[in-house]
């Protein structure tokens, strides 16, 4: 047979492996839909290499969709124990637990008279044991590894979005500052049963897709011999369905396009400054906190923190902005003895040099232990729900101003709760929203915001102004007019107020915070290089080539 021939030959099957792959029994069922309201998974790893799986999936049939007779759950590796297998549909212990028939790595459990039907929900529990799940960290080889990913579903099955709840158990002895999460950070960290538990919690994730979840700790908290080395990953030398030339630029490009998501998420990392911090998680709320320190909390962007202090600043009447483009700004002098500042404060107005303009580098360090001091002040607290009460703060703060009825409420209102409104992401169109076609007197401290923009007949105050407010005096002790502005210039000229001090008080925002973040929340110890391929099938096939400092993958699995 000539060498065309050959090639030709060789393509046709290829072609008919693809045809078969397409009529494989993904597309007979093709009939059965259901959501994944929640997937949620327990990871055990212990010190003899052995770690138990316990899931818990909520499926909700779709209604007019066949039954669910059967469920398939995708495993890390082939390792797993079906003797030391079990399962329950609503609370019902199923036995009919075998290999899978659908998913290459997996456990197939009939449900029997228990099949959820048409329009019903069931909660599926399995717990298994599997091995092989411990390898050597190449970034640290002090450092043991471990990934997994959570089964998923075809997407031909599942439709909707799952909250995925994720724990990683730790082996006994590691203590709360040896672990280090992977590239994606954890929800929250707490100790239970003597270990150190990760928590990834995603209330809108996909049932179709995988999410990698990982950890690493030191090796010495597992035995010696089941900490595995990675294999070397490399080339199959041998055409495949074509020219290799084909080959090398898909895997080119697949590089490609990994090294562009890989950039993404560390910019996106980078700008993450809280440290992520392990501590036993309450429900209480730490309540006191300013709205810088909220701020802080929410990790808002480090240029809004800046401007919300500066801001503070300006309404104390502290400071006076000589210039907007570029920022300058001078001190009020004298300053009275009993000033009230908060220590940053004191470290912002260190940092304005002779020129008006704030150094980077003392900026940097008071950002640095602003967040030091947060994140102590939030040991022992519920993180989550101090977020929550914050935000809440923010959002009551603009109620007060929308409920204000005159112009002078409605500048008094937004003058005070100036730094908890600035909380919202959207903060500059909803001043403009708010201030539309509404008159408004402006607050107490314009004049040392702006004040070569005073016009004629309105006196300048002579004297700080207290930070709650009150009425302005002149220089000879009588009241000061607050003029009144149209609603809608007063919130253009606030919001490109703030906006250019956000972009001059830090030059360079993202290499701003990159450095702060460098210090305070630094990038976890990466896993060694790996390439993972998974072959979902359709949700009935999986095969998973592990090779990286702590590879544990679940494949795609399926409903039936």
């Amino acid at each position: 047979m000539s060498k065309q021939r050959l090639v030709a030959v060789w393509r046709m099957l290829c072609v008919l492996a693809l045809i078969l792959i397409a009529v494989s029994p993904v597309a007979l069922a093709q009939d059965w839909r259901f959501n994944v309201a929640e997937n949620r998974v327990h990871l055990y790893i212990d010190a003899d290499g052995t770690a138990q799986i316990v899931y818990d999936i909520t499926f909700v049939n779709d209604a007019g969709a066949p039954a669910m007779t059967g469920i398939d759950v995708g495993m890390p590796n082939g390792t797993y124990d079906l003797a030391a297998t079990t399962a329950s549909i609503n609370g019902v212990s199923l036995s009919d637990i075998r290999p899978s028939p659908y998913v290459t790595t997996g456990i197939g459990i009939e449900l029997g008279a228990n099949a959820i039907r048409s329009g019903q929900t069931g909660l599926f529990h399995l717990e298994t044991t599997v091995r092989n799940l411990v390898y050597r960290d190449s970034d640290d080889p002090e450092y043991a590894s471990v990934e997994f990913i959570p089964t998923y579903f075809d997407s031909k099955m599942v439709h909707g979005t799952t909250i995925l709840d994720v724990y990683f158990h730790l082996p006994l002895g590691v203590t709360s500052e040896e672990p280090r999460y992977h590239d994606e950070p954890f929800t929250e960290s707490y100790f239970e049963d003597d270990r150190v538990v990760y928590r990834w919690l995603k209330e809108d994730a996909q049932g179709d897709r995988e999410y990698i979840f990982g950890a690493s700790f030191p090796s010495q908290y597992v035995d010696e011999d089941i900490v595995q080395t990675a294999p070397a990953f490399t080339l199959p030398k041998f055409d495949l369905c074509g020219s290799p030339i084909f080959w090398f630029g898909a895997f080119a490009a697949g590089w490609a396009a990994l090294a562009f998501i890989g950039s993404r998420a560390q910019k996106r990392r980078r700008m993450k400054y809280m440290p992520p911090a392990l501590a036993v998680e309450g429900s209480g709320v730490k309540r006191g906190l300013t709205a810088v320190e909220a701020a802080i909390l929410l990790e808002a962007p480090l240029d809004k923190v800046m401007t919300m202090i500066l801001f503070g600043l300006l309404k104390k009447g502290i400071i006076i902005v000589e210039s907007e483009k570029p920022l300058k700004v001078r001190m009020r002098e004298p300053l009275p003895e009993d000033l009230k500042l908060r220590y940053y404060e004191r470290r912002f107005i260190n940092a304005i040099g002779d020129k008006g303009e704030p150094a980077e580098g003392a900026l940097r360090e008071l950002i640095i232990d602003l967040i030091g001091d947060v994140n102590k002040k939030l040991s022992g607290f519920s993180r989550s729900e101090t977020k929550a009460y914050y935000k809440d703060i923010a959002a009551r703060a603009w109620q007060q101003v929308e409920a204000a009825d005159t112009p002078e409420v409605l500048g008094k209102s937004w003058g005070e709760g100036l730094e908890w409104t600035m909380l919202e992401d959207d903060w500059d169109d909803r001043t403009r929203d708010v201030f539309r076609d509404r008159p408004v007197v402006v607050p107490y401290w314009w004049w040392f915001y702006r004040p070569w923009a005073v016009g004629t007949g309105h006196a300048r105050p002579s004297t700080p102004m207290p930070s709650g407010g009150g009425i302005p005096r002149g220089s000879g002790g009588t009241p000061v007019t607050l003029p009144t502005l149209p609603g809608a210039d007063f919130a253009n000229t606030v919001v490109s107020g703030v906006e250019n001090a956000a972009n001059t008080v830090v030059s360079r925002i993202e290499s701003f915070t990159s450095e702060i973040t460098g210090k305070t929340n630094p990038p976890p110890k990466p896993s060694s290089s790996s390439s993972r391929s998974g072959g979902r099938g359709g949700g009935y096939s999986c095969a998973c080539a592990c090779a990286c400092a702590g590879c544990a993958c679940a494949c795609a699995g399926g409903g039936r």
